[in-house]
């Protein structure tokens, strides 16, 4: 945690923000970071630590410490978070601020400042990485820079730019730095004022201040004693009574042992994968005027660590992605209104700086893993059998954990690929990609089972019925999605 001046007002930078739990939990985390200080804001709160480098400037004559200064020793706490003073000032719930503080927060008199703080919500939340402080200037931007393409509303103080792109009599909110909109690829980026993000800091009040994240023990420690002398007391009066009581009642049945909840392990259907890539493909046309396809990726379990923070429901689901760039000779002006019209019907989309991208959920691929696991030479002769007589190129690689994984660049389309990769026996396809040559290929591994609770598959939409009489013999059941949903989509029923 740092402490940052903005128009003359101290606030408290560098926060880890985490999901807010009940005050114990908070003592706990708290303990475990290192961060004694936190504020609790809606579901979320941010963990401080002191700042090493922050001293207290000396008092006012009227013995109090100076405006948004505490007491020497009582460290961050007063303060008011930078991140929810930049959310109760900022309309919207999907943006990007970088702020630079005074020339005197840093103490060593460096033109513009020396701390520079980074902060990024979506939906009124602040990320939990997204409370950044740096200390060169540089840096911060290029970070700033760095995270531009994502769609955010972008917002920066005065202090970033040497001019700005009107006559010095427009409104601070009117005013967009050109240095910083040079750096930034020219996306208009909105003038904060410090004068009003105070204001906006004071109408917030207590609730975005720092305080202890765990109450004084001294207080707690002699209620406990009291508490503990008062149950001896009443133990050492009440003790005759209550073992007559037990003497003369019944025994009491032990209790019941609460039943383990069912599991299931499952694994990834090869076949079900490419099918459900090939019908997501039918539904999103991945070809539209001047714009080059660079890569459709259907992924069994989605974990790109940039998407899943825009579209976290989506992480380790099945998933299409499609991803293209506009093509030389075309207005990006006109061609990317054209392209948000095309793609608003899509489940998730953005199109920005001449690149646009799709996400698409997938039917499931799930099934019930075959019992037993082939030798990897097993596996690699059924995989050259059916992948190699028709023109595939194969690669197999071994990772520093001895683990294999498997590559398979297949020419034909993807209605030949599905019989052909649920056919293998123990072998799990994890990724079905198409590149810029319209080639097809396939990454694999040897069969992962991995262990659910049925509430778990629920919560992803599907519906496990108990196996059939051919699971016994090694047949895997298919687990299908449930027929109906309460948004009234359409869904899709295996055979």
């Amino acid at each position: 945690m740092s402490v940052i001046a903005v128009g003359g007002r101290r606030y408290a930078a560098g926060l880890y923000w985490l999901e807010r739990g009940g005050p114990r939990a908070t003592a706990r985390t708290a303990r475990r970071l290192g961060r004694p200080w936190c504020v609790h804001h809606g579901e979320r709160t941010g963990f401080a630590a002191d700042d090493p480098a922050e001293t207290l400037g000396p008092e006012s004559a009227e013995g109090a410490a100076p405006a948004g200064r505490e007491a020497a020793g009582s460290g961050p706490s007063g303060l008011p978070a930078l991140a929810l003073a930049l959310g109760a000032h900022i309309e919207g719930a999907f943006w990007m601020a970088l702020v630079e503080g005074d020339g005197e927060s840093s103490g060593d008199g460096r033109e513009g400042g020396g701390r520079y703080a980074l902060v990024k919500a979506r939906g009124g939340a602040v990320l939990a990485d997204g409370d950044e402080v740096f200390e060169d200037r540089q840096a911060a931007v290029a970070a700033f820079e760095r995270a531009r393409g994502l769609g955010w509303a972008l917002f920066a103080t005065p202090g970033l730019a040497e001019e700005t792109s009107g006559p010095e009599t427009l409104e601070p909110e009117t005013r967009v730095p050109e240095t910083l909109r040079a750096r930034i690829g020219g996306r208009d980026v909105a003038v904060l004022d410090p004068a009003a993000l105070g204001e906006a800091a004071d109408a917030a009040g207590m609730a975005i201040v720092l305080r202890p994240a765990a109450p004084a023990r001294g207080g707690r420690r002699l209620l406990a004693v009291a508490l503990g002398a008062a149950v001896l007391a009443a133990g050492a009066a009440w003790f005759g009574r209550e073992a007559l009581v037990d003497w003369l009642a019944a025994p009491q049945p032990a209790p019941m042992a609460p039943r383990p909840e069912p599991t299931v392990a499952v694994a990834v259907d090869g076949a079900a994968l490419v099918a459900a890539c090939r019908q997501a493909l039918i539904e999103n046309a991945p070809f539209f005027p001047a714009w080059r396809v660079e890569r459709i990726a259907c992924a069994a379990r989605f974990a790109d660590p940039v998407l899943t923070g825009l579209v976290p429901e989506l992480a380790g689901r099945p998933v299409l992605v499609m991803r293209w760039r506009l093509s030389a000779g075309h207005s990006e002006a006109l061609q990317r209104r054209l392209a948000e019209a095309h793609l608003a019907r899509r489940h998730t989309a953005q199109v920005s700086d001449g690149r646009a991208w799709v996400m698409a959920p997938l039917a499931p691929v799930l099934r019930i893993a075959r019992p037993g696991t082939p030798s990897f030479l097993e596996l690699r002769r059924d995989v050259d059998r059916a992948f190699g007589t028709g023109g595939g190129r194969i690669g197999y690689a071994r990772n520093a954990d001895g683990a294999w994984s498997v590559r398979i660049d297949a020419p034909g389309p993807l209605a030949r690929l599905g019989p052909l990769a649920g056919g293998i026996d123990g072998l799990e396809i994890t990724e079905v990609a198409r590149g810029e040559d319209g080639s097809w290929r396939l990454e694999g591994r040897p069969a992962a089972p991995e262990t659910v609770a049925l509430a778990e598959l629920a919560a992803l939409g599907i519906a496990h019925e108990a196996a059939p009489a051919g699971a016994a013999a090694g047949q895997p059941e298919t687990l299908v999605p449930e027929k109906e949903t309460d948004d009234g989509r359409d869904t899709h029923e295996a055979p």
